[in-house]
């Protein structure tokens, strides 16, 4: 077992207590900020501040954030401050409302294309799933949500929701996969610098032992989470952690070590008003002092009640029902969408290469036409050359050469665009073909895991025969499209696959500059610097691909963040004052950007190297190249 150190001890996205000193630092940035996109991003932690607060403020802050960024239309700070807020509703034990913010922010999100706030999103739909017994569900919206995280290389969202998949396994009682996914957490923690999820991967860990049979490793853990708790005073892990145990000695019997438990879990439920937490309790509570003491149990039963009506009661069951149907409907829509746009790509398609094949057909005719008036012409001309020279045959001879191989690049010609055509029409499916077999392995490797267990999950292999039956069924249809494609000569050629849109490069500069500062302040709350823009204005808006410019600001902007951070760690005489500029200019029908920072400084031999894709001056794990 790992050994408990304090620097592993920090406040995690698990749900810590919120540092006082963090709250009134927010609080202050907030009097001071400049930009109306810079409060909607302070008021967001501000609420996530206050999540585990017993007070309404974190409501306030994070419904002030939303309604700021509705106003400005700031479509990321609208998509955060929906998922923030529904975050806080579900700790508070609002799910209807919690759910129905998270469709929404799931919505813009999946639209935008933001995947640090669409992989959030989908990992905390999935920890709503859990609360509501439906472990399917978020298995589904947990597994999306690593997909992504995995893609953007964001390792503590990585942790986070390995983390959420081991705890919805062990709930489900899949303990092997339970097994599986804390041991990849787990030893990702245990590397990591920050080790952010000690307390609540030990108490996961101590369920599942206790589950196995292995009691005595199952309170080895619980009571080093206990410990770590404490010194955080973390009463939304604590309270889970006090139930886990009260809950172990229910079941080996132990009455008074069970209440005792149990009524602890239930104090610290209460101090932040953790509904799930003061259910369980109170629950438990009434079922063992039944015997023991009528009247303490009957309170403690009237407590579970209403606990339980807040939380589960007909109105709210009614909602949330009413908030499935309606995102039900709405995902059904998007795919009419999908499978309209492309019915309607490939009438296009049949359309173009119905134009394209009926030119060649006209442009042979034109040309046989041609070749027969040729001919004609020729044969005339040969019968009066005839009663020339042999000189003249020679030269009609060689005429007529040089005529056939015209006309056989001509037609070389009208084929490598066709070919090109192909090529390009025929990408489309063979995509399709192979995300779906890579899906199809995946699928195997869970089906042969699940075969080899001892104990068979035949409901789970029978949903994962049916995926792989369905992934078939799409092979198959695209496969089949490809074929028609190469059959039919239906092809035309396509664009670039990314789309390039007019876009105001000082807006675009300053989105990401102050995105990336917030976002190492939130991960950091010791990180601190000064930015500063020198924005040419006006400046031409320029056709470029959004996403993929924004990528490599980004990069550019944390590496500068990066550098300064490194040597303010560096700088121990004070004096020093961290600053990263962005610049814009204009030069004639040229956009120059600049990011510029007085950090730690890039040697010559670092300079060589600063467009190989995979070159770093980083540690391991802590970034993958320069963004160039």
């Amino acid at each position: 077992m790992k050994t408990l150190t304090f620097s592993l001890l920090l406040i995690s996205s698990f749900g810590f207590a919120q540092d006082r000193q963090e709250i009134d630092s927010l609080k202050h940035e907030l009097a001071i900020v400049k930009h109306d996109t810079n409060r909607v991003l302070v008021l967001e932690r501000l609420c996530q501040a206050y999540r585990f607060e017993s007070s309404d403020s974190g409501r306030i802050y994070g419904q002030q954030g939303m309604d700021l960024a509705q106003q400005i239309k700031f479509q990321r700070g609208e998509a955060i401050a929906y998922q923030t807020l529904g975050n806080f509703y579900r700790l508070k034990g609002d799910l209807p409302k919690a759910l129905a913010l998270l469709f929404k922010a799931l919505q813009i999100a999946e639209k935008e294309q933001y995947l640090h706030e669409l992989g959030r999103c989908l990992n905390r739909i999935g920890n709503v799933y859990i609360e509501l017994y439906d472990y399917t569900n978020a298995i589904f919206y947990q597994k999306r949500a690593l997909k992504i995280f995995e893609s953007i290389q964001n390792k503590d969202g990585v942790i986070n929701t390995e983390a959420y998949i081991g705890e919805t396994y062990e709930k489900n009682n899949q303990l092997d996969s339970a097994a599986i996914y804390f041991q990849k957490a787990y030893k990702k923690v245990e590397t990591s610098k920050f080790a952010l999820k000690h307390a609540y991967l030990l108490r996961c860990m101590g369920s599942l032992q206790f589950k196995l049979g292995n009691r005595r490793k199952a309170f080895e853990y619980l009571h080093e989470s206990i410990q770590i708790n404490k010194i955080n005073n973390d009463y939304n892990n604590g309270t889970l952690t006090f139930n886990t145990l009260a809950e172990f000695f229910k079941e080996l019997n132990q009455r008074d070590s069970c209440i005792y438990y149990a009524k602890k879990a239930l104090a610290e439920a209460q101090s932040i008003g953790l509904k799930n937490g003061i259910l369980d309790a109170s629950a438990l509570l009434a079922e063992q002092l039944e015997s023991k003491d009528l009247k303490e149990a009957h309170n403690y039963l009237k407590l579970a009640k209403a606990t339980n009506d807040e939380l589960y009661g007909r109105q709210k069951v009614q909602v949330l029902q009413k908030i499935l149907s309606e995102e039900q409907k709405r995902q059904r829509q998007v795919e009419l969408e999908n499978e309209k746009h492309q019915n309607q790509l490939m009438q296009y398609a049949f359309l173009a290469g119905l134009g394209i094949f009926l030119l060649i057909v006209f442009i042979l005719y034109r040309n046989n036409k041609k070749q027969k008036e040729a001919n004609t012409l020729l044969h005339h001309q040969k019968e009066e050359i005839n009663r020339k020279s042999k000189q003249l045959e020679n030269s009609l001879k060689t005429l007529k050469s040089t005529q056939a191989q015209l006309i056989q690049s001509e037609k070389l010609a009208s084929l490598g665009e066709l070919t090109a055509g192909i090529a390009h029409e025929i990408q489309n499916p063979l995509n399709f073909v192979n995300n779906f077999s890579e899906l199809s392995v995946d699928l195997v490797k869970d089906l042969k895991e699940e075969i080899e267990k001892p104990t068979q999950d035949k409901e789970y292999i029978g949903e994962l025969f049916d995926d792989l039956s369905q992934n078939q069924e799409k092979i198959n249809h695209h496969g089949k499209r490809a074929s028609s494609i190469v059959k039919g000569m239906l092809e035309h050629s396509r664009a670039s696959t990314g789309v390039r849109e007019l876009t105001d490069i000082n807006k675009l500069a300053d989105e990401y500059l102050r995105l990336s500062y917030h976002g190492l302040r939130a991960k950091d709350k010791n990180f601190n610097a000064d930015y500063k823009t020198e924005f040419q204005d006006p400046l031409s808006k320029i056709e470029v691909i959004p996403q993929d410019m924004g990528r490599v600001l980004l990069n550019l902007i944390n590496n500068a963040f990066y550098a300064v951070h490194e040597k303010m760690k560096q700088n121990t005489e004070g004096g020093y004052l961290p600053t990263v500029t962005v610049t814009t200019q204009q030069l004639d029908n040229q956009i120059i950007i600049k990011v510029k920072d007085n950090g730690i400084g890039m040697p010559e031999s670092v300079k060589t190297k600063v467009f190989q894709p995979f070159f770093t001056t980083k540690p391991t794990g802590q970034g993958t190249g320069l963004g160039l």
